[in-house]
C-alpha cells in the first residue's frame, strides 16, 4: 500500500491530515513498516485498536489504575505495556502540529512534567465493542471518551473528569485522535523495533495474561516513583512562587522569571511541588496562534476547537481556530 492508502477512511476523514501526513517522515516511516506486515490484519487492528499513553503525572498521581478501570467499563481492554521516554524534543515532535499555537510558558511547564523522571507508559488497547457496533474506530471513540483538558466544563462523563483533571497541563494521558494519528505517533514515540512490537500487540487479543503484564508494569512504576497529591505545597513561604492559587505576573517576562526559578535543580522546593505551581501559573493562558492540525472533522462536538471553528463559520477547516493543544 502507498502512504496515501493509510490516509483513506476509516484511517482518517480529515483533508488536512491527508494533505500534510504524506510529507511527515514519522508517518511515512511507519506506513512503510505497515506495508511489510499483513495488511488486512493491520487494517483490522487499526480499526478496533488504539493506545493510551500515561504521562508522568499519572504515575506520581496514581491515576493509571483508575484510568484502566474506567476504560474497561467502557469496553477498552489492555493488550500490553511499553515504557516510553518523552523528553522536550519528543514532545515537540509528537504535538508538532498543535504545539505551534501554545504559549511558550505552557510548553515549559509541559517540559517539566515530561522530564520529571518517570517514563510514560504506552498501553495498546482493544475496543471490545468493535467498530461494527460503535460505528467508529477505536481511536476516534477513545478520543471522544478521554475529554478535553482545556475545556473541562464540557467533559461530561469523560475519562479526564473521572481522574480529577483540574489543570490543563496535569491531564494524565494522551491518546491519538484517529488511526492516522496513531500511525504517526507510534513513529514518533517508539524506535523501529518497538514500533513493530506495538503493532504486534495491537494485533493481539485481550487476555488475563495481558492484564497481569500491564498491572505488573504499573506496580513497577509506582514502586520506583513516590506518590504526590498533585496539590500546591502546604508552605507557600518556602518559595517566592509557591502559592496555592492561580496568580501570575501580568507580563511574559515576569512569568518567564518565575518559571526559571521553578526549573532550577537546586531549588529547595520539591520537584513535584514546583511542577504543580508551574501548572497553576500557566493555567488559562490564551493560545498564540492557529494549530496546524486540529481534531478530525466531526469529532468532539463540545471540544473548544470545534466550538471556535463553528464560530468562525469554518467547520471544514480545523486550523481555523486559535488553540492550545490539550493532548
Amino acid at each position: 500500500m502507498a502512504v496515501h492508502q493509510w490516509l483513506r477512511a476509516p484511517f482518517t476523514r480529515d483533508p488536512v491530515r491527508r494533505r500534510i501526513y504524506p510529507n511527515d517522515v514519522y508517518f511515512r516511516e511507519t506506513a512503510a513498516l505497515l506495508d511489510r506486515r499483513d495488511v488486512p490484519e493491520t487494517t483490522r487492528s487499526l480499526r478496533r485498536g488504539t493506545f493510551v499513553m500515561f504521562k508522568p503525572d499519572a504515575v506520581v498521581g496514581r491515576r493509571i489504575e483508575p484510568a484502566l478501570a474506567f476504560l474497561a467499563e467502557h469496553g477498552f481492554a489492555p493488550l500490553g505495556a511499553l515504557d516510553v521516554r518523552v523528553d522536550a524534543r519528543v514532545c515537540r515532535e509528537l504535538w508538532r502540529y498543535q504545539i505551534n499555537a501554545a504559549p511558550l510558558a505552557v510548553i515549559r511547564a509541559v517540559d517539566m512534567i515530561l522530564e520529571s523522571g518517570p517514563p510514560c507508559l504506552f498501553v495498546p488497547l482493544r475496543d471490545t465493542q468493535g467498530p461494527e457496533r460503535t460505528g467508529t474506530t477505536a481511536a476516534e471513540r477513545l478520543a471522544e471518551l478521554k475529554g478535553s483538558s482545556k475545556n473541562r466544563a464540557a467533559n461530561g462523563s469523560s475519562l479526564r473528569e473521572a481522574l480529577g483533571c483540574e489543570l490543563m497541563c496535569l491531564n494524565f494521558l494522551h491518546a491519538p485522535d484517529d488511526p492516522a494519528d496513531l500511525i504517526r505517533e507510534v513513529g514518533v514515540l517508539l524506535p523501529g523495533r518497538q514500533r513493530d512490537e506495538a503493532f504486534t500487540l495491537l494485533a493481539g487479543d485481550p487476555s488475563p495474561r495481558r492484564d497481569t503484564e500491564v498491572a505488573a508494569a504499573v506496580r513497577r512504576l509506582y514502586a520506583a516513583h513516590p506518590a504526590h497529591p498533585l496539590e500546591p505545597p502546604a508552605r507557600p513561604e518556602a518559595h517566592p512562587a509557591a502559592w496555592s492559587g492561580p496568580r501570575r505576573p501580568a507580563d511574559a517576562a515576569g512569568l518567564s522569571d518565575l518559571l526559571d526559578q521553578l526549573t532550577e535543580s537546586e531549588c529547595e522546593v520539591p520537584l513535584w511541588d514546583r511542577i504543580v505551581i508551574a501548572a497553576q501559573l500557566v493555567e488559562g493562558l490564551p493560545s498564540e496562534g492557529r494549530a496546524l492540525i486540529g481534531p478530525p472533522p466531526g469529532a468532539r462536538p463540545a471540544h473548544p476547537w470545534s466550538v471556535a471553528a463553528a464560530r468562525t463559520g469554518d467547520t471544514q477547516n480545523p486550523t481555523a481556530a486559535a488553540v492550545t493543544s490539550d493532548r
